[in-house]
């Protein structure tokens, strides 16, 4: 025999459950906590990689414009040790702050003509015959240091009417972490590298002539 009081009491409780439902889904109230926590953190990120794109284009900017600024100095043919420390101080200046010299590199090197920038030097390939400058091989010691470089310019300033490039390279930090291991690798951090190349000015005059050497 079927008890037709508990089938009842079981049908009676359905629209109670069936309320309790109906409030929760219609409550939206944690919808926006929701849906924060699941886009939150990226448009986070977005922002800061926004920013951190933009600092590191205008401290590249103010680099570039800091290298020139020295070059016009160097030009001049001042004393060779005052114009490097004075280059080092331009440099500094321009960067307001964002380029840390004391761990930025800065290159002043002369070279005999705009062709053979960051060229090296000249070496007579021996056996094995594989293109590249061994120990022992025979080379051409342009900048006078007693080995061969990969780079035949000299650390100078130069004199009158050299070619000399300026160059400052710069490892940046990274703020969030994502730029700097997408560009600049495991190191996290993103490197500028700024640079010109310019000639003295003809500066060194022969005495009592003023012929231009």
């Amino acid at each position: 025999m079927i008890n037709s009081t508990r089938l009842s009491g079981s049908k009676s409780q359905l629209p109670v459950f069936n309320r309790i439902f109906d409030k929760f889904r219609r409550d939206k109230s944690g919808v926006a906590g929701v849906e924060f926590a699941l886009v939150g953190p990226l448009f986070i990120l977005t922002i800061l990689g926004t920013m951190e794109i933009g600092m590191v284009l205008s401290t590249e900017a103010l680099m570039e414009g800091a290298v020139r600024d020295a070059a016009r100095y160097g030009v001049t043919g001042q004393d060779e040790a005052e114009r490097l420390n004075i280059i080092q101080d331009i440099i500094a200046d321009r960067t307001i702050g964002l380029v840390d010299t004391d761990e930025a590199q800065i290159d002043v090197l002369t070279y005999g003509s705009f062709d053979v920038i960051g060229a090296p030097e000249p070496f007579v390939d021996g056996p094995p015959f594989n293109g590249v400058y061994d120990i022992g091989e025979t080379y051409t010691d342009i900048n006078g240091n007693s080995q061969w470089d990969p780079d035949q310019g000299l650390a100078s300033a130069g004199q009158s009417g050299e070619v000399v490039l300026y160059r400052v390279t710069y490892d940046a930090p990274s703020l969030t972490g994502f730029l700097g291991h997408l560009i600049g690798g495991d190191d996290n951090v993103i490197q500028l590298v700024a640079s010109i190349a310019v000639r003295n000015e003809p500066y060194d005059l022969e005495d009592g002539d003023g012929i231009i050497q």
